[in-house]
């Protein structure tokens, strides 16, 4: 009698009577095989797309894009301090000065433009970087002053204008204005430690003791994993050291090949953030500027760093255009 139970025959009992599992599995071959296909591509869709994930999560190089034309300068009127002692005047630039070097550059047919940026624009905008970056408090040290910015017809004619503007009295200096690659590309620039000098300063304050030279591998993947984290990051980009000695030599073209500023030694990897709407760069400033490995971090704007002139250099801003 049965007692209500199919047996599972594993090859005991009658020859003559296939087993149940055999008899079942044969019946059901192609259903078994659809699903163990289905099984089977399902796990590898799975593996697939972490990988995928993981791989759209890596930096991308920078845009395959041509330079930007550079023709912007500034002739920067003499300030207080150091900067009033580097003119002849020996004395800060009037207004009245600033007026006479616009007007005399509008005149020169090298130029298309010159507009007179005065002390307290300048120094709203050198405020409204530094905020960004996260360090409202960097307007205290700022070299704070007039300037005349024009926009050359030709990148070509830089030197002849920059060298009569120099005889201009109240003039300081005359430099370029980079106009920056990653304008348009980059809402955010985090510089990654190297070394160079600003490096050597600023790296160890948030390294373990005895961390030096530029980023490791595993401090560029914790400062990448905390950029992904912050709100609307949507692109990040890596630019090697190669490709910001490419674009400083791009945009001071003036200096000689053997410059301080073009060594290989003395720049550094960074990563480039893109974010899908406004963002809250002081909020960004602040949650990836202690990381280790990171040497500084600043917002990326067409015009570049505020305090355009070498003054500048060396005080923990990066060099304009940078």
């Amino acid at each position: 009698m049965s007692s209500g139970y199919e047996e599972i025959s594993f090859g005991g009992g009658d020859p003559d009577r296939e087993p149940w599992l055999q008899a079942w599995v044969r019946a059901h071959a192609r259903a078994l095989t659809v699903c163990f296909t289905v099984a089977a591509v399902l796990v590898a869709a799975g593996a697939g797309g972490r990988h995928l994930y993981e791989r759209s999560r890596e930096p991308l190089p920078p845009p395959d894009a041509p330079f930007p034309t550079q023709v912007r300068i500034a002739a920067h009127l003499c300030g207080l301090g150091a900067e009033a002692w580097a003119c002849r005047e020996r004395r800060e630039a009037t207004e009245a000065d600033g007026r006479a070097v616009e007007a005399r550059m509008r005149t020169m047919p090298e130029l298309a433009e010159a507009v007179l940026v005065s002390k307290e624009e300048d120094r709203r905008r050198t405020l409204a970087y530094y905020t960004d970056a996260g360090e409202p408090e960097k307007i205290e040290l700022a070299f704070l002053h007039a300037r005349v910015e024009g926009t050359l017809r030709r990148s070509a004619d830089f030197a002849a204008v920059a060298e009569r503007l120099r005889e201009l009295p109240g003039v300081n200096r005359v430099l370029r204005v980079p106009t920056d690659f990653w304008a348009g590309r980059a809402d955010f620039a985090v510089h990654l430690c190297g070394t160079d000098d600003w490096s050597r300063y600023a790296c160890p304050k948030h390294r373990p003791a005895g961390a030096t030279g530029s980023a490791s591998p595993v401090e560029k993947r914790a400062v990448l994993d905390r950029i992904w984290a912050l709100p609307g990051a949507e692109t990040v980009y890596l630019e090697s050291r190669d490709h910001r000695i490419r674009l400083l030599r791009h945009y001071h073209p003036e200096r000689p090949a053997g410059d301080p500023l073009f060594r290989f030694d003395r720049s550094y990897e960074t990563f480039y953030v893109r974010f899908s709407g406004p963002a809250d760069l002081p909020a960004a400033a602040a949650a990836l500027k202690s990381l280790p490995g990171v040497r500084s971090v600043a917002p990326v704007r067409a015009e570049g760093h505020p305090e355009g002139h070498s003054l500048a250099e060396g005080r923990g801003g990066d060099v304009v255009g940078s």
